[in-house]
């Protein structure tokens, strides 16, 4: 378990980041923490499962996942394996982003089934826009 960090908000949603590189985690957190979100840090897997199952527990509204050298069918198996192992209920959501992503999907979000997503994002605006859509 890496870090909690809280907005000056305390009502803004919480997400649980799962983000295997050190750089991409310092951006991604940057960045969610300036538009306010209460962000669950894991490193990796091993990491966020161990959060879910500690006895300092806390619900998180929506999951965020990247993880190095998976496809994104592979992260998403991941995150949803993630989901249900810390009881969260279906509808929250899961994002995942890949590490590679093609020209021609560039900016573009793609809902696989219910609420999971793939985020092949541009810039840190368009993937807030969408986890603002996905928490309200």
């Amino acid at each position: 378990m890496d870090e909690i960090i809280n907005p000056p908000q305390q009502s803004r949603p919480t997400i649980l980041v799962v983000e295997e590189d050190n750089n991409a985690r310092h951006a991604l957190t940057k960045n969610l923490r300036q538009f306010g979100y209460r962000l669950l840090v894991a490193a990796d897997v091993e990491d966020a499962l161990e959060w879910v199952s500690s006895s300092a527990y806390i619900h998180a509204d929506l999951l965020l996942i990247d993880l190095i050298g998976k496809l994104p069918e592979e992260a998403l198996s991941v995150g949803q394996y993630l989901r249900a192992q810390a009881k969260y209920d279906a509808r929250t959501p899961l994002v995942v982003m890949p590490e590679k992503v093609a020209k021609e999907v560039e900016g573009t979000d793609k809902n696989v089934s219910a609420n999971d997503w793939i985020c092949y994002y541009e810039d840190s605006d368009q993937l807030e826009r969408l986890l603002v859509r996905l928490l309200q």
